[in-house]
């Protein structure tokens, strides 16, 4: 059975590698599903065992089976983790796996259903074939929408992206010379200006300039960079978004972990607020304490990643998205919302 999560043809290209298998389960009816991908990592053959979550957890190996990911805190958790852990297959052979995988939950904050994906990490080559693959799915993406997402150390910039340098047609040495020179003249100071005071700032920057592109077009387009901080809160990178202003912008990866450092205890109320929810209902979702829940409203929990992450999570599970308005703003909302 294919799990309810996943179309048959996103299973398809992510499992023709044989690195990616993703699993669910149901509390209320009990119902288990694991894609095909998941029986060949496991070293199952389909259709000799039944699905069932208990089972996989059993295949971890005894020494690296975390508590988190036991199927009685798989109820009451409002997250599962990012793990490494391994497998140890019926034919007593050893797969290195990262899992990730999250709780979703009613408007109540009663958790409805689990699911998540494994990825076979066991060795180099396996690791190079899954970025590979992830490259060739952005190429796809560049060459179809014109949309790319890349990751820059330093700024002042000292190098640029190739899809950058693709899309508009210059030289590094001539970006290098003048960063904005693919910004039409009448804007170039207003954005250079603005996007400089951000950089200096640390500050997310969102800015909408007209490009020339190199076909030349002169097209409207979306330039988000948010800084990324580490454990310490110093700046660590910026990961950076561009694409045309129509396409919506959906953060994944670095960028929702930039975006996430950002959120603050008005956001979290404003979120609950837009669920009918209480504090204790986000902490029965999320799996946190009331007090916790409490402090990060109140601000006092904004360098403890680990909890700010648990309750965006619950969060965004129950339907709530974070989003960027022109400029560094975040904006709270929910589909169907008044």
């Amino acid at each position: 059975m294919v799990p309810p999560f996943a179309s048959v043809e996103t299973l398809r290209l992510l499992e023709g590698f044989g690195l990616t298998g993703s699993w669910s389960w149901g509390f209320a009816e009990n119902e288990h599903a694991w894609s095909p991908g998941l029986f060949r990592i496991l070293g199952v053959p389909s259709g000799t065992v039944r699905a069932d979550y208990r089972l996989l957890h059993s295949l971890i190996h005894p020494a690296d089976r975390p508590s988190t990911m036991s199927p009685a805190s798989n109820q009451h958790a409002g997250l599962l983790t990012e793990q490494t852990f391994r497998i140890l297959r019926p034919d007593s052979t050893l797969r290195t796996v990262m899992s990730r995988g999250e709780i979703i939950v009613s408007p109540t904050g009663r958790p409805l259903r689990a699911h998540g994906v494994l990825i076979d990490v066991s060795d180099r080559e396996a690791l190079a074939q899954a970025h590979a693959a992830q490259r060739r799915r952005e190429r796809a993406i560049f060459e179809k929408v014109r949309a790319f997402t890349s990751t820059t150390a330093i700024y002042p910039f000292r190098t640029f992206s190739p899809e950058w340098l693709e899309l508009v047609g210059l030289l590094e040495a001539e970006l290098l010379d003048e960063p904005t020179r693919p910004v039409v003249a009448t804007e170039r100071r207003h954005w250079r200006d603005y996007g400089c005071e951000c950089y200096q700032t640390h500050q997310i920057v969102h800015t909408l300039p007209t490009l020339t592109l190199a076909n030349g077009e002169t097209v409207p387009y979306r330039m988000v960079m948010i800084p990324v901080l580490d454990g310490q809160g110093t700046l660590e990178h910026w990961t950076n978004y561009i694409g045309p202003v129509g396409l919506p912008v959906r953060a994944a990866g670095p960028m929702l972990e930039g975006l996430e450092q950002r959120l603050e205890g008005h956001h979290i109320r404003a979120a609950r607020a837009l669920l009918d929810w209480s504090m204790a209902d986000l902490s029965r979702a999320s799996g946190l304490s009331f007090s916790t829940i409490r402090r990060l409203e109140g601000g006092g929990e904004a360098l403890v990643p680990s909890s700010r992450h648990r309750a965006i999570a619950a969060l965004r599970a129950a339907g709530i998205l974070f989003s960027l308005v022109e400029g560094s703003t975040i904006v709270v909302g929910k589909p169907g919302a008044a």
